[in-house]
C-alpha cells in the first residue's frame, strides 16, 4: 500500500528538513498528526504510523485517488420558487407537490451528507476529506440560501477535486460554481445593478483579507463579474448582462472580465498570505509567527498555490509538533465526534454523528454565516460541553438516542440537573457494574478485552491505558489517579479480590463505558 518515501519539497530555505531540529516520532505526536491530518485514529493506527515512521505516513496520507467512488447520483430536482413547476396542477395537487419535491431534495442532501461523514468515519482519504471540510468553512455556502442540494452537493465534489490540488483551480471553479453564485448573489448581478456581495467576499475572506483591497476595488471588481450566473445548476455567462467598460482593479486597469480579476488577485503577495495564514490557523489552532508565515506564503507563490506540497511541508515540520500546538484548540463537534467514535471503535451511523453536531453548532451544509463557524473557543460553552457528554454517552450505549433526539425522556439516561459530574461521582446515571438501562443502542465494543489485550494490567495501568486511549493530550496524572482509585473501589465493592478485570467482563464492561464516558465529557476530551 506504501510507495518510496518521496524527498519533501521545500520551496524555501527557511524550514529546510536539513536544518530542522531532530524530531522524535512517538505516539502523542503520531496521534496528533491523526486528530490535525483526520479525524482520530485508535491505538492500533497509532503503534502503526509509529512504526511507519512520520515520512511514510505523510506520503500515505497525501496519496489519493483521482476519482471518488459515489454510491449514487446527485439528481438537479426544482429549486427556488418551486410553484413555476406545478402552476398547471390543479390548485388541490400544488401544496401537495411541493411538499414532496422540498422532501426529496431535502432526502438527497441527507444520503450526501451520510456519505461525507461516513468517509470520515471509515478513515478512507482522511486527508483529503479534512480538506474537504476545511473549503467548506473557507469558501461557504449554505443550503438555506441555495435551496437546492444538486448544488450544495456539486460544490462539495469540487472541493473533493481540488482538495489537495492547486488553490489558483480551485478559486476559479469556485467563482463558476453555481452554489457560490446564488448564494452571494452573483447570479443575478447584471451590469445596470452590479451586486457587490461576491466581489466583497472574494477578496476579503478568500483571497487577499481586510487592509488589502479598497472600496473602489470592490465596485470594480463587482462589475467584472456581472453577467457570470448560472441555469439549472449550471455555470453560464450571459454576455448582454456583462460590463465590457474598463475597470480599475488593485492597480490595473483595461477591460476586465472576472477571469482577468482573478489572476491580478493570485499575484498580490496578500493572496498567498491570507491563504498561508487561513491554513495554518486551521492546522495548528494557533497564530502563525510573522517570519514563519511569510516563509509559508513565500512557498505557496513559489509552487504557483500547490497545496500538496505546502500541507507535506507542514506535516514533517517540527513546529507543527511543538507542544504548544499539540492539543491547544478545543475540537469542532464533528472532531469531536466522529474522533471520539474512531478511538473507540465504534461504527456509529452517520445520521446519528451528523444529528449530534447539528445540536452543537454545526450543521453541514448550513454555516451559520459567510464567514462560516467561527471554532476554537466558541465551541466550548457551557451548554455545548454538558450536550457533548451526553452524546459521548449516546456513543459508548448510555445515553438513549430517544432522550437526545426528541421523544420523552428516559429518567435513567441522564443525572436530574443535566450537569456532567466530575470523576468523583457519575457523569451520567450512576449504575452498578452489570445493571442495565432502557437503551436503544448497543455498540460493538469492547473495552475490557481491548485495555487488557496483553495480560492482566494493574488498576493503576488499565486506568492509565483508558485515559490515554481517549484523550489527545498526555494522560493527566490526576485524572489518572481519580480513575484507578474508582477501580480499585469497585474491585472492594464486588469482592474481587486479586482477580483480572478479563476474567469478569460482566463488571468490567459497564464500568469501563461509564469512566470513558466521563472522561470524554470532561474539558480535557474536548481538545484535539
Amino acid at each position: 500500500m506504501l510507495g518510496t518515501c518521496t524527498t519533501l519539497l521545500v520551496v524555501t530555505s527557511a524550514l529546510s528538513s536539513a536544518q530542522a531540529p531532530a524530531l522524535e516520532w512517538d505516539a502523542a505526536r503520531a496521534e496528533h498528526l491523526w486528530n490535525r491530518a483526520g479525524f482520530g485514529a485508535n491505538t492500533a493506527a497509532i503503534e502503526r504510523t509509529v512504526a511507519l515512521g512520520r515520512e511514510a505516513v505523510v506520503d500515505e496520507l497525501l496519496r489519493v485517488e483521482g476519482w471518488i467512488e459515489e454510491p449514487f447520483y446527485a439528481r438537479k430536482k426544482p429549486s427556488g420558487d418551486l410553484r413555476k413547476y406545478v402552476q398547471n396542477l390543479p390548485v388541490e395537487e400544488r401544496d401537495k407537490r411541493i411538499a414532496e419535491m422540498r422532501e426529496e431534495d431535502r432526502a438527497q442532501m441527507a444520503d450526501f451528507l451520510e456519505w461525507w461523514v461516513g468517509r470520515m468515519l471509515a478513515g478512507v482519504e482522511p486527508l483529503r476529506e479534512r480538506m474537504v471540510l476545511f473549503w467548506h468553512g473557507h469558501f461557504t455556502s449554505s443550503m438555506a440560501v441555495v435551496q437546492g442540494s444538486y448544488e450544495m452537493i456539486q460544490q462539495n465534489q469540487l472541493f473533493r477535486r481540488r482538495a489537495l490540488g492547486s488553490f489558483r483551480e480551485l478559486l476559479f471553479g469556485v467563482a463558476h460554481d453555481p452554489a457560490m453564485l446564488i448564494y452571494l448573489d452573483n447570479a443575478t448581478s447584471r451590469k445596470q445593478h452590479p451586486n457587490e456581495n461576491f466581489a466583497r467576499e472574494l477578496l476579503e475572506l478568500y483571497t487577499l483579507g481586510e487592509g488589502n483591497y479598497s472600496e473602489e476595488d470592490v465596485r470594480e471588481v463587482a462589475r467584472a463579474f456581472t453577467g457570470w450566473t448560472q441555469e439549472n445548476g449550471h455555470f453560464k455567462f450571459d454576455p448582454g448582462g456583462h460590463d465590457g467598460g474598463k475597470k480599475h482593479v488593485l492597480g490595473v486597469t483595461g477591460k476586465l472580465d472576472g477571469g482577468d480579476v482573478l489572476e491580478i488577485i493570485l499575484k498580490q503577495p496578500a493572496c498567498a498570505r491570507h491563504l498561508a495564514h487561513a491554513l495554518l490557523l486551521y492546522f495548528e489552532g494557533r497564530e502563525p509567527e510573522p517570519e514563519r508565515l511569510e516563509s509559508y506564503a513565500a512557498g505557496l507563490r513559489e509552487s504557483d498555490y500547490a497545496i500538496e506540497p505546502f500541507l507535506r511541508r507542514l506535516f514533517l515540520d517540527p513546529e507543527f509538533y511543538s507542544d504548544e500546538a499539540r492539543a491547544n484548540r478545543v475540537a469542532s463537534p464533528l472532531d469531536f465526534l466522529v474522533g471520539s467514535a474512531r478511538r473507540l471503535g465504534v461504527a456509529q451511523d452517520a445520521s446519528i454523528l451528523l444529528k449530534g453536531a447539528k445540536l452543537l453548532g454545526q450543521e453541514l451544509f448550513f454555516p451559520p454565516s459567510v464567514r462560516g463557524w467561527e471554532g476554537g473557543r466558541a465551541w466550548a460553552t457551557g451548554s455545548s460541553l454538558i450536550l457533548r457528554g451526553e452524546l459521548a454517552g449516546l456513543l459508548l450505549g448510555r445515553i438513549s438516542r430517544q432522550a437526545l433526539f426528541g421523544g420523552p425522556r428516559d429518567e435513567a439516561d441522564v443525572p436530574d440537573d443535566g450537569a456532567v459530574a466530575p470523576m468523583a461521582a457519575s457523569a451520567s446515571p450512576a449504575r452498578k457494574p452489570g445493571g442495565s438501562g432502557r437503551l436503544d443502542l448497543n455498540p460493538r465494543i469492547n473495552l475490557t478485552q481491548r485495555l487488557c489485550r496483553d495480560g492482566t494490567p494493574s488498576d493503576g495501568e488499565l486506568a492509565h491505558r483508558l485515559v490515554a486511549e481517549l484523550l489527545a493530550i498526555p494522560a493527566p496524572e490526576a485524572l489518572t489517579r481519580s480513575v484507578e482509585e474508582r477501580l480499585v473501589a469497585a474491585r472492594t465493592e464486588n469482592e474481587l479480590g486479586a482477580e483480572p478485570w478479563s476474567a469478569r467482563p460482566e463488571i468490567a464492561e459497564p464500568l469501563l463505558r461509564e469512566l470513558a464516558h466521563e472522561i470524554l465529557a470532561l474539558p480535557e476530551g474536548q481538545l484535539d
